[in-house]
């Protein structure tokens, strides 16, 4: 529904249906077409298809990033400290407040700056890249498992059935995945 509501304001604010119009009424008044006409709908053709691109980006970027396990999400976030921390180490500079801060979301016991080695530093890195791909592996029953927790919660909380509100996740899920695949063309 947003992705029509994004496209038609862009036809609008790009008058598409005059302009093609405009273009469909010179042909037929000359009773042939001519390389000229070819070229103006060749190009009106390529404006409808970059209007169609820009509405899905939009509604794309609606949608918050994949959807992943929060468990992948960790991994993803330990990776980021660590070769954060390898860059510190690397550039000679005290570690950021992001990275405190992101060390604290994680509970993560940041090692002294002096005390870690570049090559511990990246070897941190290797691992955590090493956890992460053992994760990934097993995301979609930790996915699911995490949905169904999810479900659950949602059911003792508003007192409804589990698996209507499983149903409704589902239908939400599909829908992002065709967003997904609109956001390629």
């Amino acid at each position: 529904m947003q992705f029509l509501k994004h496209l038609q304001e862009a036809y609008e604010r790009q008058r598409i249906a005059e302009r093609v119009e405009d273009i469909a009424l010179k042909m037929e008044e000359k009773n042939c077409v001519s390389d000229e006409d070819i070229e103006a709908y060749n190009k009106m053709d390529e404006e409808i298809v970059k209007l169609i691109r820009s509405a899905a980006a939009k509604v794309g970027r609606v949608d918050f990033g994949y959807q992943r396990s929060p468990d992948l999400c960790i991994a993803g976030k330990k990776i980021r400290i660590h070769k954060t921390i390898m860059s510190c180490i690397r550039n000679n500079i005290r570690y950021t407040e992001k990275l405190k801060s992101l060390a604290d979301e994680l509970e993560y016991e940041l090692p002294r700056q002096e005390s870690i080695t570049m090559k511990q530093a990246f070897t941190n890195v290797c691992e955590a890249w090493k956890e992460k791909r053992i994760i990934e592996k097993e995301d979609g029953e930790r996915r699911a498992r995490w949905l169904d927790e999810i479900c659950r919660e949602i059911a003792r909380e508003t007192g409804g059935d589990a698996d209507k509100v499983y149903k409704r996740m589902i239908q939400c899920a599909l829908s992002k995945g065709v967003f997904k695949r609109l956001k390629s063309i």
